[in-house]
């Protein structure tokens, strides 16, 4: 059995494996950064892009895994809290898509809030890699058991084919879609064979994340990431009004996370099989995304821009839908 803790520099190459699977699935797939993994074509997306998206995967799976269970709920409201940097660091919540929102409460961007606060990052940005980091690079699966009814087979071909549309919907060319994928897919793979090869799937998901003494830098740094970021977005901020509506925001995702957190520990843990990284699953799901999001953008060309109105509305109920499901989940039987 394992016994000893992983050393810094395993745990350094860890984060950095679990910040790319963060940065793919949530940049890389919605189009906004398509080549965040190489220098000559997005030195923003490598320097500023990845940092972003490591720092805040690593900050909130620490109070999930530390302060709770990684299950749904817990799962859910972290991403939410990872999503408010579109706020601050950003100015997307304000200034929205386009200038200015097209529904807008006190200053905040509604389907802009919807989308990226209780849609995208949560589900992309913070469950997706998170849960793909524990079963597959790690000897633990907490957060499988939430999840574990879309883990088939037949479940990960479909999410690969809707991946591959959503992509396809900021693809300029079928050319960049082909691109993108053969750049990007590469890069992941990269980092999980390295992983895998050196044998450090040996380790538990809690032993690799930072322990409190690291945690504190990492939230430092984090927080110097916001005063950079807000200092290229202020242009973005808004009056008072829209300070206080994002500050509320804050506070009751954060009174929620916490109750979630304190709910989760109450889960009844079970012991579900520990599935096995396959490269070949990983190659038949590459080449299934690959050639769905070059196809896709064909079509994609000649239905833009109208094709975006039903697919934020889809993205919009979708949020409204998982926060639903999770806010029952936090007061259920408390």
């Amino acid at each position: 059995m394992q016994t000893e803790n992983p050393k810094f520099k395993i745990k350094l190459l860890f984060w950095l494996t679990l910040g790319v699977l963060s940065t793919f699935f949530a940049e890389v797939i919605s189009g906004s950064t398509p080549f965040p993994f190489i220098p000559i074509m997005s030195l923003w997306g490598l320097l500023v892009v990845l940092p972003l998206y490591t720092l805040h995967t690593l900050v909130f799976a620490y109070f999930v895994y530390r302060f709770g269970k990684p299950v749904f709920h817990t799962l859910f409201f972290a991403g939410a809290l990872f999503g408010m940097y579109e706020a601050y660091a950003t100015g997307v919540l304000w200034a929205g898509w386009s200038t200015p929102p097209p529904i807008a409460v006190f200053e905040l961007g509604i389907i802009e809030t919807l989308v990226l606060v209780l849609f995208w990052h949560p589900i992309l940005a913070f469950m997706l890699p998170v849960i793909f980091a524990e079963t597959s690079l790690t000897q633990s699966n907490e957060s499988l058991p939430s999840v574990v009814r879309f883990t088939t087979r037949k479940a990960m071909i479909i999410l690969a084919v809707i991946l591959a549309f959503v992509q396809s919907l900021n693809m300029v060319s079928p050319a960049m879609a082909l691109m993108v994928s053969l750049t990007s897919i590469p890069a992941v793979g990269l980092f999980i064979f390295v992983w895998l090869k050196l044998g450090l799937n040996r380790y538990s998901m809690r032993e690799l994340l930072p322990n409190k003494t690291e945690f504190r830098i990492i939230f430092v740094l984090m927080l110097l990431q916001y005063v950079f970021l807000g200092a290229v977005s202020i242009g973005k901020y808004p009056g008072v009004s829209g300070h206080i509506s994002v500050l509320a925001l804050y506070l009751i995702l954060i009174l929620i996370f916490v109750k979630s957190l304190q709910a989760s520990r109450q889960t009844v843990d079970q012991h579900i099989e520990q599935p096995s990284f396959s490269w070949r699953g990983f190659v038949l799901l590459s080449i299934i995304f690959t050639l769905a999001a070059t196809m896709f953008s064909f079509g994609v060309m000649f239905l833009k821009p109208g094709i975006w109105v039903p697919v934020l509305l889809i993205y919009s109920l979708s949020g409204i839908v998982l926060f639903g499901i999770a806010i029952r989940q936090v007061f259920k039987k408390t």
